[in-house]
């Protein structure tokens, strides 16, 4: 039986964990009678899990089959905009594996962290006009998203520029038939300026192993369109939509310049194959990792047996999964890390 745990950090504690353990087969886990999976406090911390606690390793992780991925922030400059970081690749006790080092530049920021086949791993370097200063964007035509691929060792194996792709916030990647599949918001060219709000569309792009573009698309219309979240399901990939639009690929929305929730389907030519309005906010969570091969969401029915306070993060160990999670204590500044 596998069990879902959580740690309070420095109060909670873990037990029967006495070595590193594999990842099962997937497979049903045996729940309880409201289909959830069942959760024990252990009473002890294994010498193994100790740094993990005690350091906070697990605070700012995205889990993956066997490897978590995190952003350490090497330079602290308050608030002046542009910094030095670490993209970490971990294994499940916190070792780092590998690293590549990123200056993050005014207005920029990692928008996405995702494990890759080969065993390394990818991040966007993003960017929104509206954080960077009007003098700034008025000196330099030159801001762009990147996309980095990293081998297991780090090695910088591609660097993709997305010119003409600017103010693109690209949330969500998937790795499929040896390709990389991005999904995001855009500024809607049309009414883009530098530094001013103005309407989004829906962005969808793929990469082949190289890091070149093989296809790119918006989903568009002329008011505010944003992603909330994309899943891949039988080889499909599913958007969930916030549209207040009312044209365009969101024609009969009749939000009346409200959000209206749409569910798009594309296949894997980024071709429309099914849209629908959803009733009420079917939105998808952010996902925080796999149960048993299937993702595991905030909202999932498993985490909401305990007080899971705001689940960040789940980890497969084998025998048992980990809950990240932040639970605040009304201090500020003491807002410990349970799993």
């Amino acid at each position: 039986m596998k069990y879902l745990l959580s740690l309070l950090l420095a109060l909670a504690l873990l037990a029967g964990c006495t070595s590193q353990a594999s990842p099962t087969a997937a497979g049903s886990p045996n729940t309880t009678a409201d289909g959830t999976l069942p959760i024990r406090q252990p009473e002890a911390i294994e010498a193994i899990f100790q740094p993990i606690v005690e350091k906070n390793l697990f605070g700012s992780v995205a889990a993956f089959s066997g490897r978590l991925l995190k952003i350490e922030r090497l330079s602290d400059n308050g608030y002046a905009r542009g910094y030095k970081a670490e993209v970490r690749m971990l294994d499940i006790y916190g070792n780092v594996l590998a690293a590549y080092p990123v200056s993050v530049p005014d207005g920029y920021w990692i928008t996405t962290l995702t494990a890759t086949e080969d065993g390394g791993f990818l991040f966007v370097l993003g960017f929104e006009d509206y954080q960077i200063s009007p003098e700034h964007w008025a000196s330099d035509d030159g801001f762009a998203s990147h996309i980095v691929k990293c081998d297991k060792t780090g090695k910088q194996a591609f660097d993709t520029v997305l010119d003409g792709i600017e103010g693109s916030a690209l949330r969500n990647c998937f790795e499929a038939n040896n390709q990389f599949f991005f999904f995001g918001n855009i500024e809607t060219p049309e009414t883009n300026v530098g530094g001013i709000y103005s309407p989004t569309d829906i962005f969808a792009l793929t990469l082949d192993q190289n890091g070149a573009v093989v296809k790119q698309r918006c989903i568009a219309g002329s008011d505010y369109d944003k992603l909330a979240n994309a899943e891949l399901s039988d080889g499909k990939f599913v958007l969930s939509i916030s549209s207040q639009s009312d044209d365009g690929d969101f024609a009969g929305s009749n939000s009346g310049g409200f959000s209206a929730n749409w569910v798009f389907t594309l296949d894997r030519e980024l071709e429309t194959v099914e849209k629908q309005l959803a009733r009420g906010r079917d939105y998808f969570d952010q996902r925080l990792g796999f149960v048993d091969g299937v993702p595991v969401y905030p909202s999932s029915p498993l985490l909401t047996g305990f007080e899971a306070g705001t689940p960040s993060a789940v980890i497969d160990y084998g025998d048992y999964y980990l809950v990240v999670s932040k639970r605040t204590t009304g201090e500020y500044e003491h807002t410990p890390i349970y799993v």
